[in-house]
C-alpha cells in the first residue's frame, strides 16, 4: 500500500538524551491516524521533526529517513514541511490577536489584486477574495463567523478554529498534523470539529491527531500508534481498540481515578463579588454576583467564550473589573495585583505560554518564582526577604520533590521549560501554584494537554489542597 508519509528509523537526542529511537511510522491518504503518549514520551519531538522546527535544527538535527509519497526528504526547516505539503496546528496557539480572521487565515498567501501590481512581490491585497476564502475554509470545518472581525475578539474555542481553516486553505495540503486540537473546545465545538475532521480526511487529507482524550481518539482515528520513552511501543487498528488497554500502554501502571469524598462547607465566605462589571475587548458583563467559601472547590464553566475566566482575571487587572470585592469581610480593589497574591489570591491562566511561563529560564525557577514572600525556605534570611539571597540548596531539593510528586518528564531541574513538552510546562504551572500555598487559588483548565496518569495526580492535588 502506497503511503502518504513514511518514517524509517527516526531518532533524535538533546544534550545526550533521547528523545526519540529508531520510530518507525507510516500514514496513508485519507487516514486519521492517532499518536497517543505519556507526557515527555516523544510525540512533541516527533511532530517538530516533521514539521521542521528550528529547534530541532539548533539542537544537532534528527537521524533516520522521512519519505513523501514515496520520494526521499530532507526537512531543514518549516518552510521545506510546508512546500511537502505538511501543515500543523500547535497546541499553542500562534495568531496575530490585532489582524483579522481572514488575514490571519491568509497570511503570507494574500490574494492581490492583479493590476496593481508592480513587481513581483508589491500589489494591494484583494481583502473582500481574502474574506471569500477564509469563510470557505472556515466553513469546512463547520465554523460561521465574521472573517472581518479581529482574532482578539473571538472565543479561545473560535481560535482553535482559525488555526485549522489556515493549514486547510493551503492549495497543496496533504498531511495534516493537529496537536491537543480539542483541548480548548466545549463540547459542542468538539462534536462540530471531529464531524469536519472526518469529511476532510474523505477528500484526501492525511491526519496527525495527537490528544490524551482517548474517547476522541478511539472514535475518529484509523489506526493509533503509542509512544513511549521515545519508542513505538503498539500500533494499534480500529478493530483492535480498547481505551484501557491504550492507557495501560501508554503509562504502563493502572490508573486510580481521583474523587471527591463528601464534606461539610465552612458557611465563611472567603471571597465575595457584589454587582461586579467587567469589560474586556467587545465584551461586558455586569451585574454579577459570586460567593466562594473557605474550603470549596467552586466549578465555572460554560460555553467558549461566555466569560468563565472573568473571575479571577478581572480581580489581578487583566480585565477592566469594577465593583464590590470582599475578602475576608475587608474591600480588596481589583488590579492591585502585587497586595492581591500577598494576601495569598493566586491566578494561574489557562494561556500558560503567554501569561504562565518564563519560556527561558529554568524548570526550578518557573517552579518558585513568585514565591519568596510565602515561603520563607526559599532565602537564606526571612527577616530580610527582599535583600537575602536565595536558599540554593532548600529550593533544589524542594523542586526535585515536586518533579517527582507530580511526574513531571525533565532531564534536571536546570533544564529550561520551552524544552519540555506542552504538558510538562502545564504541570510544572500547577506546581507554582501549589508552592504559591494559596488560600484561594484561581485555575484555568488545570489539565489540558496532560496524560491521564499525571490529570488523576493534579486533581488529586487539587482536592487535597
Amino acid at each position: 500500500m502506497d503511503h502518504v508519509l513514511s518514517v524509517a528509523n527516526l531518532s533524535k537526542k538533546y544534550n545526550g538524551v533521547q528523545a526519540l529511537y529508531k520510530v518507525n511510522f507510516n500514514l496513508r491518504k485519507g487516514e486519521i491516524h492517532g499518536i497517543i503518549g505519556a507526557n515527555g514520551s516523544g510525540k512533541s519531538t516527533f511532530m517538530h521533526i516533521l514539521f521542521g522546527s528550528k529547534h530541532i535544527k539548533e539542537t544537532g538535527g534528527y537521524e533516520g529517513d522521512i519519505f513523501i509519497n514515496n520520494k526521499k526528504v530532507n526537512i531543514k526547516n518549516s518552510y521545506d514541511a510546508i512546500m511537502n505539503g505538511i501543515g500543523m496546528v500547535h497546541q499553542e496557539l500562534s495568531l496575530l490577536s490585532e489582524l483579522s480572521v481572514s488575514s490571519n487565515i491568509k497570511l503570507n498567501r494574500e490574494n492581490v489584486t492583479e493590476r496593481t501590481k508592480i513587481f513581483k512581490d508589491f500589489a494591494l491585497v484583494n481583502v473582500d477574495k481574502n474574506r471569500e476564502d477564509a469563510k470557505s475554509s472556515l466553513s469546512k470545518i463547520g465554523i460561521d463567523i465574521n472573517p472581518s472581525v479581529k482574532v482578539k475578539s473571538i472565543s479561545a474555542g473560535f481560535k482553535q478554529f482559525v488555526e485549522i481553516a489556515r493549514e486547510i486553505d493551503k492549495e497543496n495540503l496533504k498531511i495534516l498534523i493537529l496537536d491537543e486540537p480539542t483541548s480548548s473546545l466545549n463540547i459542542e465545538e468538539t462534536e462540530i470539529l471531529l464531524t469536519n475532521l472526518k469529511n476532510i480526511a474523505e477528500d484526501g487529507v492525511a491526519i496527525i491527531f495527537i490528544s490524551h482524550r482517548l474517547e476522541e481518539v478511539a472514535r475518529i482515528c484509523h489506526r493509533v500508534t503509542i509512544l513511549k520513552d521515545g519508542k513505538v511501543t503498539k500500533v494499534y487498528n480500529r478493530e483492535d481498540f480498547n481505551i484501557n488497554k491504550m492507557a495501560n500502554d501508554m503509562i504502563g501502571k493502572e490508573i486510580t481515578q481521583a474523587l471527591k469524598h463528601g464534606k461539610k462547607l465552612l458557611e465563611k465566605d472567603i471571597l465575595s463579588f457584589d454587582n461586579v462589571e467587567v469589560h474586556y475587548g467587545y465584551n461586558s458583563y455586569k451585574n454579577i454576583y459570586l460567593d466562594i467559601k473557605e474550603g470549596e472547590i467552586l466549578g465555572i464553566t460554560g460555553l467558549a467564550g461566555h466569560g468563565q475566566e472573568i473571575f479571577g482575571y478581572g480581580l489581578m487587572g487583566i480585565y477592566n473589573m469594577n465593583g464590590k470585592i470582599f475578602y475576608n469581610g475587608k474591600k480588596m480593589i481589583p488590579g492591585n495585583t502585587d497586595s492581591i497574591i500577598k494576601k495569598g489570591v493566586y491566578l494561574l491562566p489557562d494561556d500558560r505560554k503567554e501569561m504562565g511561563l518564563l519560556l527561558n529560564k529554568s524548570v526550578w525557577e518557573n517552579l518558585v518564582f513568585e514565591c519568596y514572600d510565602r515561603q520563607d525556605e526559599f532565602v537564606k534570611y526571612p527577616r530580610f526577604k527582599n535583600l537575602s539571597p536565595l536558599n540554593h540548596r532548600f529550593i533544589r531539593e524542594y523542586s526535585n520533590n515536586m518533579v517527582d510528586k507530580l511526574n513531571i518528564k525533565v532531564k534536571n531541574i536546570y533544564q529550561k521549560i520551552k524544552e519540555l513538552s506542552g504538558g510538562n510546562q502545564q504541570t510544572v504551572c500547577i506546581g507554582r501554584a501549589i508552592t504559591m500555598m494559596p488560600n484561594i487559588l484561581f485555575i484555568g483548565e488545570p489539565t489540558r494537554g496532560i496524560d491521564v496518569y499525571s490529570k488523576e495526580i493534579i486533581l488529586d492535588i487539587l482536592l487535597k489542597l
